[in-house]
C-alpha cells in the first residue's frame, strides 16, 4: 500500500487561532490516505495542547523547535536536521513573518513543493528595528524559494505576496452545517452563562495579541453600556495581553458586564447567545470567527481594515478604526437589515475546501 505524502505545517504554535483552526479543519477533510499532516511549533508554545491528542489520533506529528526571532542560529540548525532526518515530501509555511526562512531550508533540504501561505494582511511587527531590516530578507527568501502561493483572500495575498505574484485563493473553509444547526436555543445559552434573559449581547472572539484591537473593543463597550445597561460583552479566547485587558475592564468599570471565557470548544453555541459579533482588528485576512459568525445568522460588525472578502452574508457592517465611539455604537446597537447568506457562502464549505488543498498538493510537478 502506498504510504501517505507528508506535509509540514510551519505554525509556530497550535492554539484556537484561526490559522491554526483551519489547518485541524482541512487535516480532518482531507484524505489522510495520500496526505498526513505534521506541524513545527515554538518552544514557548509546547504547552498550548488543544489540538494535540487530535492531531497524534490522526496521524500527524508535532515537532517543537526553538523560536527564530530569539534563536536564529539554532533554530536553523534545528529546522534543518528536521528536514534531513525525517519524512518531508511538502512543506506549508504559515507564518507571515520569517516565513521565508522556513521556504529557503526546505528547498537546501531538497523539498520540492514550498508553499507560502498568507492568512493575514500584515505581520503587524511595524516599521520599528530589526523587523523593518530583516523584513525584506525573509520576504525575498519566500518570493524565490516558494513554489506555490496561496492567500485565504485578495488582500492577504497582496499584503504578503504583493501585487504582481499570482497566488490561488483559498477560503477559510468551516464545518458550515455545524453553525447552522445548533442544537441550543439562546435563552438557554443566556441560562448557561448567567446573564439576564433580555439582555443584549455583543461578542468577540480572538486571541489576546495587539491586532484583535482589545482596547478599542472594551471602549466601545463602555460606551454602548452607560446608555444600554442591560448589555453584556462574551469574549473568548487567551493570549499575552489577557491579565491587561482584564485589567481595563475593571478601569473601565465594565467588568461586571463582560464574561471573560478563555478558549472555549463550544463556539457555535456560544454564537447563539449573541446578537452582534464585533470585530474592531488593526488587521486581519480572512477571519475564521467572521466566516463562523455569519453562519450562525449573527450580524457583524467589523473594522475596515478586515477583508470585504468576508462578507458573506446581509448583515454586515464596516466602521473605519478612527470613527467615533458614537458610530461604532450606531452600527452595533442598529437593526439588524436582513442575514440571509450569498451564494458566496457555499464556497467556505470545508469539504470543498480540502478538497481545492489537495488539489494543490497534488500539482506538485507542475509548480516545482
Amino acid at each position: 500500500m502506498t504510504q501517505p505524502k507528508r506535509v509540514l505545517h510551519f505554525q509556530g504554535r497550535m492554539g484556537k487561532g484561526g490559522a491554526e483552526t483551519f489547518m485541524m479543519n482541512a487535516y480532518r477533510n482531507i484524505d489522510r490516505s495520500k496526505y498526513q499532516f505534521d506541524f513545527v511549533i515554538y518552544e514557548e508554545f509546547a504547552d498550548v495542547r488543544p489540538y494535540h491528542d487530535e492531531i497524534a489520533a490522526l496521524g500527524g506529528k508535532i515537532f517543537v523547535v526553538p523560536n527564530p526571532n530569539k534563536h536564529p542560529l539554532r533554530y536553523i540548525k534545528t529546522v534543518s536536521k528536521l528536514l534531513q532526518e525525517n519524512q518531508v515530501d511538502i512543506v506549508h509555511n504559515e507564518i507571515f513573518f520569517g516565513g521565508g526562512l522556513n521556504l529557503w531550508l526546505a528547498a537546501k533540504a531538497g523539498v520540492k513543493k514550498r508553499i507560502a501561505h498568507s492568512h493575514a494582511t500584515s505581520d503587524g511587527k511595524g516599521n520599528r528595528f530589526p523587523y523593518s531590516v530583516v523584513r525584506p530578507i525573509f520576504n525575498n527568501l519566500m518570493m524565490k524559494y516558494a513554489t506555490d502561493f496561496i492567500g485565504c483572500s485578495d488582500e492577504a495575498g497582496i499584503g504578503l505576496f504583493g501585487k504582481e505574484q499570482p497566488f490561488v485563493m483559498l477560503p477559510n473553509g468551516i464545518d458550515l452545517d455545524r453553525y447552522r444547526n445548533v442544537p441550543v436555543t439562546k435563552n438557554e445559552m443566556h441560562a448557561q452563562l448567567g446573564i439576564p434573559e433580555d439582555a443584549f449581547v455583543i461578542g468577540h472572539i480572538g486571541r489576546f495579541e495587539e491586532q484583535k484591537n482589545h482596547r478599542l473593543l472594551l471602549n466601545i463597550f463602555q460606551h454602548i453600556l452607560k446608555k444600554h445597561p442591560n448589555t453584556y460583552l462574551l469574549s473568548v479566547g487567551a493570549g499575552g495581553l489577557e491579565a491587561e485587558i482584564h485589567g481595563l475592564a475593571k478601569d473601565l468599570g465594565v467588568s461586571d458586564h463582560v464574561l471573560f471565557l478563555g478558549e472555549r470548544e463550544d463556539i457555535a453555541e456560544l454564537l447563539k447567545a449573541m446578537d452582534v459579533f464585533l470585530l474592531p482588528s488593526l488587521y486581519e485576512g480572512l477571519p475564521i470567527v467572521a466566516v463562523e459568525a455569519q453562519a450562525a445568522n449573527v450580524k457583524l460588525v467589523m473594522s475596515t481594515e478586515v477583508s470585504e472578502d468576508t462578507v458573506l452574508s446581509e448583515n454586515v457592517r464596516f466602521v473605519p478604526l478612527d470613527a467615533s465611539l458614537d458610530i461604532w455604537e450606531d452600527e452595533v446597537m442598529g437593526e439588524p437589515k436582513g442575514n440571509s447568506p450569498k451564494p458566496e457562502m457555499e464556497a467556505f464549505d470545508m469539504r470543498k475546501t480540502a478538497k481545492a488543498l489537495e488539489k494543490i498538493y497534488d500539482a506538485k510537478e507542475a509548480s516545482a
